[in-house]
């Protein structure tokens, strides 16, 4: 991820991402700002190589980028990952599996310093 630019306006921030989108550059954009101060976004480009590129297509709109994705997947499939539900489970497995391991090991140190 890459920052490219902070914008002040909504509708110029939309218009700058369409852009990026058309050419195959999947961006975001948080509000880095609270409303009552004046709303502020700062656009950033997920993949680093695109950076550049991106910078120009923003000041040349003819500009075509080396590296272009399906931004429009790319930015759903982000989406679909952030809402997915955090699977605790494998975690505490995981967490599970590690503790079970350690005292296996401390086990096998104790029971070798009887034998020495």
């Amino acid at each position: 991820m890459e920052f490219i630019c902070r914008f002040h306006d909504g509708e110029a921030l939309s218009e700058a991402r369409e852009r990026l989108r058309k050419k195959g550059i999947p961006s975001f954009a948080p509000e880095v700002e609270p409303r009552k101060m004046g709303s502020q976004w700062a656009l950033f480009v997920y993949l680093p190589e695109q950076a550049d590129d991106a910078r120009r297509l923003l000041r040349d709109p003819d500009h075509e980028p080396a590296v272009r994705v399906d931004a429009t997947a790319f930015e759903t499939a982000i989406e679909q990952a952030k809402a997915a539900p955090f699977d605790a489970s494998f975690v505490r497995r995981i967490t599970i599996v590690g503790a079970v391991v350690v005292a296996g090991f401390l086990a096998l140190m104790y029971l070798r310093s009887l034998w020495t």
